[in-house]
């Protein structure tokens, strides 16, 4: 096969490749890069609601514990009163007057502690109904965007080994030597070995440096294959090939 006939395939090739570089790119960076993302932000908004949970259990514990104190001053209280009557002094009798009055006055404080527990809980209680509905509605768009992307992944590996498929066949009459100079560059210049030259610039269609004009001559001999001396890609005229 001439060269310039293997320059054709080659930009054939080339064409196969770059779907299968993008394909291979999204398969093992946007992808996994998006599944991550996804993943860390439901995590985020999935442990937010165990901290304002654990608030909620929090603030209930401590009710109860209001509770309990309140019940054991109540308690004090009648029991001070039930020792009124056996005090034989004025004195005692007035000095358990007044721890009597300092009970209640503890009583009070912790009614109004309870109360104000009950106003924060139920508060709480309604916020974490709302948080945990919009959690589940965040885990029903989770999955449902989790199961698309891993759906998009199978897609891929099916085109990519389509287009596999394809560059066989493609690359099957292209010189040896010549392919694996185009597979070298297809690993190292980010699935791009193959640049056209601007018929109107004169620039390399991948580094957009400036081609010689002795560059071209050497390419529309077609002896052998021309590198971009910026880039180091393989150069072509579209024109050459009605492209």
């Amino acid at each position: 096969m001439a060269l310039k006939d293997e320059i054709y395939k080659l930009v054939q090739l080339q064409n196969v490749d770059s779907q299968i570089y993008h394909l291979k790119s999204k398969k093992e960076t946007e992808i996994p890069a998006a599944l991550e993302t996804l993943k860390n932000e439901f995590e985020s908004r999935k442990k937010d609601f165990e901290v304002f949970s654990e608030k909620l259990k929090q603030l209930q514990v401590k009710k109860k514990e209001k509770e309990l104190d309140l019940a054991t001053k109540e308690e004090n209280v009648k029991k001070s009163q039930g020792q009124l009557f056996q005090l034989k002094s004025n004195k005692e009798y007035h000095a358990k007057l007044t721890e009597i009055a300092s009970l209640k006055a503890d009583v009070s404080l912790l009614e109004e502690d309870v109360l104000k527990a009950l106003d924060e809980i139920e508060t709480a209680d309604k916020k974490a109904k709302e948080e945990k509905e919009a959690l589940a509605e965040e885990e029903k768009k989770y999955k449902e965007t989790e199961a698309k992307l891993k759906s998009e992944l199978a897609d891929i590996d099916a085109k990519i080994k389509s287009l596999e498929e394809n560059k066989v066949s493609v690359a099957k009459d292209i010189d040896k030597n010549v392919l694996n100079k185009y597979e070298r560059l297809i690993k190292t210049r980010y699935g791009r070995a193959m640049a056209p030259v601007d018929a109107s610039t004169e620039n390399c269609g991948a580094c957009n440096m400036k081609v010689t004009a002795q560059k071209i001559n050497e390419i529309k001999m077609y002896d052998q294959l021309v590198f971009c001396e910026s880039c180091v890609r393989i150069l072509y005229l579209p024109e050459d090939f009605s492209l």
